[in-house]
């Protein structure tokens, strides 16, 4: 049998060197002197509080991320995953890690960095999303569906982030052709726009056809091909009209009031050049665990 092993980075690159020197010059033996087990992850750092917050938080994530994505909470794993964490000041980060074999989950571990509020709000979120993209595929996923659909995971204010750093992105013409996105297995040298762009797609994706079907496009483009997708799923030609669709709606996303803020209000964002009798115009749409130590 063979297995991979598949790797997912979230941080922001602004404070990595200095958050890697801070870890560094903490004792090992303090930074998991302390330990919180939960159903599903077994929690290590250096404080006991955070540490049993964490392992509920998780579980708490866990749970709501599961249902909002699959519709039904997954199964108890029969390992927990364990969760390194270690904190610092400022933003937070997460790495998590994954093994596949056989189209399932053998193994997963994740370190989170940073304040305790930014490792709740943000890292934990986006990563505990990680996993349940993992086992609902059973293999990596695409790296801009996997980044990009995990913000959604985020707080208001990442998200507001986000798409500051997205209107930067069109603004400069910087962005990515989707084709070229789609088909992308490294992280790129432009991390925060490669986040960015990721971010906003999927969101696109979702306010207009729902996030069953934003899974199912990312499973079917990459078994049969991204432009093949396309059509089967948003009833468009291929990845460059998918593409004109989007800029169409990050144009109306920008000029809101509030950036991420959504008025509730179906958009029309995008139509196939070729319309179809069977293909539907594309439109936006609204869209506790005991601890054992």
């Amino acid at each position: 049998m063979q297995g991979c092993v598949h790797r997912n980075v979230h941080r922001r690159l602004a404070w990595l060197a200095a958050v890697c020197v801070i870890a560094s010059q903490l004792p090992t033996a303090r930074v998991f002197a302390e330990s919180a087990r939960s159903t599903n992850f077994l929690v290590s750092g250096a404080d006991r509080d955070m540490v049993i917050r964490v392992a509920r938080a998780a579980e708490d994530f866990r749970n709501k991320i599961a249902v909002a994505w699959l519709g039904e909470p997954l199964p108890n794993w029969s390992r927990p995953c364990p969760i390194k964490l270690r904190i610092t000041g400022g933003e937070a980060g997460g790495v998590t890690s994954f093994s596949f074999d056989n189209g399932r989950v053998a193994s997963q571990e994740m370190t989170l960095e940073g304040s305790p509020e930014r490792i709740i709000m943000s890292a934990l979120p986006h990563e505990v999303t990680h996993t349940i993209f993992a086992w609902h595929f059973g293999s990596p996923m695409p790296r801009w569906a996997d980044e990009g659909a995990c913000m959604l995971s985020e707080d208001s204010r990442e998200i507001a982030r986000q798409d500051g750093i997205v209107r930067e992105l069109v603004v400069n013409q910087k962005q990515l052709p989707l084709k070229t996105l789609f088909m992308m297995e490294d992280y790129p040298k432009d991390l925060l726009g490669f986040y960015g762009q990721g971010y906003s797609v999927s969101r696109f994706l979702i306010e207009i056809g729902g996030r069953k079907r934003f899974l199912a496009f990312v499973g079917e483009g990459g078994r049969s091909g991204w432009d093949e997708a396309v059509r089967k799923h948003y009833q468009l030609n291929d990845s460059r009209e998918l593409d004109r669709a989007w800029r169409s709606w990050h144009r109306v996303v920008a000029n809101r009031r509030q950036p991420g803020e959504s008025d509730g209000k179906a958009t029309l964002v995008a139509m196939p050049q070729k319309p179809k009798t069977d293909a539907p115009v594309v439109r936006a749409q609204s869209g506790n665990e005991s601890l054992r130590r």
